[in-house]
């Protein structure tokens, strides 16, 4: 078949192939950028609504410092709760750097039963005395109530708007540095909080923090959006938002699960929320962070991931979904730390199986030099009471960044659990100025003047990574040294990609050529020799040893460079493309109607544009 009948049927065997796949076929894609900046890291949503009490969990060490929460929601006095008192716990996570806030309204029993006035002032001057007793700092404020629409009675003595601002003065009185935290109503609802807003604004009794619940899948996007917008045409804040009630759904089977959380935190992330707490659906488990235990001791799956957000230092960056204002599609945060060395992306959500990570903007992050090292883990979620000892690694892999990108893959994934890219640079440092342009990861070969390669990270095995490209052998009277590729600084030469092979020497006094970086299995380097004439002859650059690649070319009195395997494309395409296409296709079909299990992997593709 002649080679212009291949082109058509490639074509139409690709067409046959989207058809038979569907659109679920192509991944979903997140997109992190290393070089936009939202904010320091915080862990602003780790914290949980009474899910630290006075003895549980026990371990704090093990079971919530991992976490490294922001801010904890507790009740004032053990009355509506029976446990969890917020003095108590504040206590017990101080030495982690966690703030607790203080939900007055827990002081009435049920949902609430209010009394007088004179009452209230009395139960909240004892929380404002016990606070400031306890030489504790650690507080987030007062939270003033808790969703008024629903459990502030129309019955009691004064309308909500005025029992805000009498309470508001008297907590002013009590505790004047203090923040006030409000209303925390069930769900946004941009009608009421206009009111609230406008009450509060003409009545000098603005919130310090303000807050809301996000409970039943919400559009949180448009939900952030317009109550910034609501903020602007009333001319108030920018106030701090906190989502002291957060979950997917409004049931206990997703609290805490990695998929329905992962899409919130990311936009709590995006927009700048100022803290949120996981919901409190298990009643009768009150100290299990927000159901991230499977049981007292034990941790889930959703304890993992959140031990992923834990782990993030540095500055929080940009990341973009392929649907911004879904409240459970596919999305994930990022956080880069230049001083650290890394960079992380935690991900989850609703998706078709295939998702592909797209990170960019390195240039922003100048120590990963030329390659990244991308670790892809997962942690499983079956259930809040399914105890999961450990994450899983699904792929490691070394690249090269291309256009300032990489792009990490996912298979196999699914909408409960959770995943993170966490990325390295490759072991070895840069070249030396003196040898010309340094590769990142293995160093680049000097030039003749003999610059050495680069050394790595000190204190690391100089792992895999680009070997050095030869340095060309300059023309002059002197015989230059050849620059090489240098192995890792403390440590010995791991696999690396492929070397270059260096430029033969055109001295005419016999300058040898540079020798090609080596790599432990690189593919060779094409190294074209110099002539040497009147002198020693030149010598071709030396390959790395490879699985395949060109061996170096040799000039008059040369010797060869080493010759290794090369391959050739060309040749027709025949029917048996089209068949092999087919085949793959249906199986393919059949697999995605059949379900994939629960199985994932990952795997890296290079930078693309």
């Amino acid at each position: 078949m002649v080679r212009g009948s291949g082109c058509l049927v490639l074509v139409f065997a690709a067409a046959t192939l989207a058809t038979l796949l569907g659109r679920s076929a192509f991944a979903e894609t997140l997109t992190v950028d290393l070089s936009a900046t939202i904010r320091g890291v915080t862990h602003a949503a780790s914290g949980s609504l009474y899910g630290v009490t006075e003895t549980l969990p026990a371990d704090v060490t093990g079971l919530i410092a991992p976490l490294h929460p922001y801010v904890f929601n507790n009740p004032a006095a053990d009355q509506q709760q029976p446990v969890g008192d917020a003095i108590a716990v504040a206590g017990r996570v101080a030495p982690l750097g966690a703030k607790v806030s203080i939900r007055l309204a827990d002081w009435f029993k049920g949902f609430y039963t209010f009394t007088t006035m004179a009452d209230w002032f009395d139960k909240i001057g004892q929380t404002v005395t016990r606070k400031q007793a306890s030489g504790l700092t650690n507080f987030y404020g007062y939270e003033i109530w808790n969703e008024p629409q629903g459990t502030y009675a129309s019955t009691n003595p004064l309308p909500f708007n005025q029992f805000w601002m009498q309470t508001f003065v008297k907590l002013r009185s009590l505790d004047p540095t203090a923040k006030l935290i409000g209303p925390s109503i069930a769900g946004y609802d941009d009608t009421y909080l206009n009111n609230f807003l406008s009450f509060c604004k003409t009545n000098s009794c603005l919130p310090d923090i303000i807050s809301w619940h996000e409970l039943a899948g919400q559009n949180l996007t448009g939900d952030l959006q317009s109550y910034r917008a609501l903020e602007k045409q009333l001319g108030i804040g920018p106030l701090p938002i906190s989502i002291n009630e957060y979950s997917g759904a409004g049931d206990i089977d997703v609290e805490g699960q990695p998929g329905a959380s992962a899409p919130m935190i990311a936009k709590f992330e995006r927009f700048e929320v100022d803290s949120a707490c996981i919901s409190y659906w298990d009643v009768p488990h009150p100290g299990r962070l927000g159901s991230l235990l499977a049981s007292n001791t034990a941790k889930n799956g959703g304890w993992w991931f959140y031990s992923w957000y834990g782990a993030m230092t540095g500055n929080m960056v940009t990341t973009t979904p392929p649907t911004p204002a879904s409240p459970t599609v596919l999305d994930g945060f990022a956080n880069l730390d230049a001083t650290a060395g890394y960079a992380s992306v935690v991900l989850g959500g609703t998706n078709n199986g295939t998702i592909q990570v797209v990170v960019k903007g390195f240039h922003a992050a100048p120590f990963f030099g030329t390659g990244v090292h991308a670790v892809v883990e997962h942690t499983p979620f079956v259930s809040r009471t399914t105890a999961v000892t450990a994450t899983t690694i699904l792929s490691t892999a070394d690249d090269v960044i291309a256009n300032d990108q990489i792009t990490v893959s996912i298979t196999g994934a699914n909408a409960t659990d959770g995943y993170r890219v966490y990325l390295t640079p490759t072991a070895g440092g840069t070249g030396g100025a003196a040898g010309g342009s340094g590769a990142a990861i293995g160093g680049a070969g000097g030039a003749a003047a003999g610059g050495g390669g680069g050394a790595g990270q000190t204190g690391q095995s100089g792992g895999g990574g680009e070997s050095g490209k030869g340095g060309q052998a300059g023309a002059g009277a002197g015989s230059g040294g050849a620059g090489t590729g240098g192995a890792g600084k403390g440590g010995t030469a791991g696999t690396g990609l492929p070397g270059v092979g260096g430029i033969g020497g055109g001295s005419a006094k016999g300058g040898t050529g540079g020798a090609g970086g080596s790599a432990s299995t690189g593919a060779a380097g094409s190294g074209a020799a110099g002539s040497g004439a009147a002198g020693s002859a030149s010598s071709g650059g030396q390959g790395g040893a490879s699985r395949e690649g060109t061996g170096g070319g040799t000039g008059d009195g040369a010797s060869a460079g080493c010759s290794c395997r090369t391959t050739e494309g060309g040749g027709s395409v025949g029917l048996s493309a089209l068949f092999g296409l087919l085949l793959v296709a249906g199986w393919l079909r059949a697999r995605r109607r059949d379900g994939a299990g629960t199985g994932s992997r990952g795997r890296i593709l290079r930078g693309r544009h």
